[in-house]
């Protein structure tokens, strides 16, 4: 049954304002997803209002797709539907901060460097750092489980979220956790959504355990010229006593773009390994003595990155995709997850598939944990996405062979055709299908984007 959306909108008129209930192209076509334009924007301001318009989307058959700050909308497959588009940026509340119990509990729409900012006016962090925090809000953070370098030492989402609100497919609202660090009152429900890029219902409120703010930060980048001996600190960096917060590897262009920003002269050709450390300033003085040795023992050149230049020496290596010149409508940004000493193999592989075919390639990776990613760019003498669908899964391959996987965070629709975001389903699906008929089961919800088209 095809939806009223005229109907419809005069529904979500009356329980959001009709400012904040648009229709029509114009309005719509900046929430396209996937190429996929919506037939409605609805913005609810209140927690409350996102139920009451799931609940009439649900009566009117409608499908919802939540809308954060749109940084990690391109991951997933095609929308089977896009009925209505969510954005949840008017839920920017901060409803508690307690920080005598390193505690804070928000709203989806709180973007993660404003909370960051709140937080550092009581000396406190929450110790997750993905790419572009002014635009990642809480929401999509915890949906899409989006992290960046430090998760070496701070581990991802799932370490970090005590409770959170949502509100199901069919407007009925549930809390799961609390907001105390020893909280182990039946299952931990909050893990479902954790990286169910609201497949399951919609996140509305997120309750976070933090940390106190580290006293001081350092860094130290290693310019090597080749790729065998800064992997071979990594190796021996990990098997120290050594702990740093961040050991990423950069390719050749990734230097290139970074080197500016970090005031560095690279020799052409040479890749970079960067390294984060905080705590103590003795602590961090000497961390940085000993990776700095490190480097140079393995034939690098280490430059020191003393507090004050490391926080945005860093925001550069975590945003380097984003100093690309080019618009993410004309790349592939691959995500490559595999155990950990196969991340040096993944890494050269994902820069030898592009020159082999005469695609422009960056290649950066969180080399503590095997985490790699390449972006392609997509230009006029790209191969056509039958050939660049078949070069994928061939890395895919490779990936899937080191017990690792491959996921496209970010490209066009055309290729998503030939090459599923996911790839194939593993043990366990069968219970994420009965999770999504339990939860979803008239598939309303962000539908067809998940893992096996869930």
């Amino acid at each position: 049954m095809q939806p009223d959306l005229a109907g419809l909108r005069g529904q979500l008129e009356e329980i959001v304002g009709a400012e904040h209930a648009v229709s029509g192209p114009t309005a719509a076509v900046k929430f396209s997803v996937d190429g996929v334009v919506p037939g409605l924007v609805v913005r609810p301001g209140t927690q409350d209002e996102v139920s009451t318009v799931l609940a009439a989307c649900a009566e009117a058959n409608a499908a919802v797709i939540p809308w954060g700050g749109g940084t990690a909308i391109g991951l997933g497959n095609p929308p089977r539907r896009a009925d209505v588009v969510m954005p949840l940026d008017r839920l920017d509340r901060i409803v508690e901060f307690d920080a005598a119990n390193l505690c804070v509990t928000v709203e989806a729409g709180v973007k993660l460097a404003a909370l960051q900012t709140a937080l550092a006016q009581k000396r406190e962090i929450l110790p997750l750092d993905p790419p572009a925090d002014s635009k990642v809000t809480v929401g999509g953070l915890v949906a899409a489980n989006l992290s960046g370098p430090s998760r070496l030492l701070y581990g991802t989402a799932r370490d970090w979220v005590l409770g959170m609100r949502v509100a199901l497919p069919g407007g009925e609202r549930i809390h799961c956790g609390g907001k105390v660090i020893k909280n182990v009152s039946g299952y931990d429900m909050s893990k479902l959504f954790i990286g169910s890029l609201g497949t399951l219902g919609i996140i509305t409120e997120v309750t976070f355990k933090l940390l106190p703010l580290p006293a001081t930060r350092a860094g130290v980048v290693g310019l090597f010229p080749e790729l065998a001996r800064a992997t071979d600190v990594v190796r021996r960096t990990l098997e120290s006593v050594l702990l740093p917060e961040a050991l990423d590897l950069l390719d050749a262009d990734a230097v290139a773009l970074v080197a500016p920003r970090l005031g560095l002269e690279a020799p052409a050709g040479a890749c970079g390994l960067a390294v984060a450390v905080a705590g103590s300033r003795q602590t961090v003085e000497r961390q940085v003595r000993d990776f700095s040795t490190l480097f140079r023992d393995a034939g690098g050149r280490a430059t020191p990155l003393p507090d004050g230049r490391s926080v945005p020496a860093w925001d550069a290596i975590r945003n380097v995709f984003g100093l690309l010149p080019v618009p993410p409508a004309v790349r592939v940004l691959c995500k490559i997850a595999v155990p950990i000493g196969r991340t040096g193999d993944l890494f050269a592989s994902a820069g030898a598939l592009g020159r082999r075919h005469g695609l422009p390639v960056t290649v950066a990776a969180h080399a503590g944990s095997g985490i790699v990613w390449a972006c392609y760019l997509l230009g006029p003498t790209a191969p056509p996405d039958v050939a660049l669908a078949d070069t994928l899964e061939g890395l895919r391959r490779e990936a899937e062979e080191a017990e690792g996987s491959l996921v496209l965070q970010d490209a066009p629709a055309s290729l998503k055709v030939r090459v599923d975001a996911w790839g194939k389903p593993r043990d366990g699906f069968d219970v994420m299908k009965r999770l999504k008929a339990e939860f979803d089961p008239r598939g309303l919800c962000n539908p067809g984007r998940f893992l096996g088209g869930l």
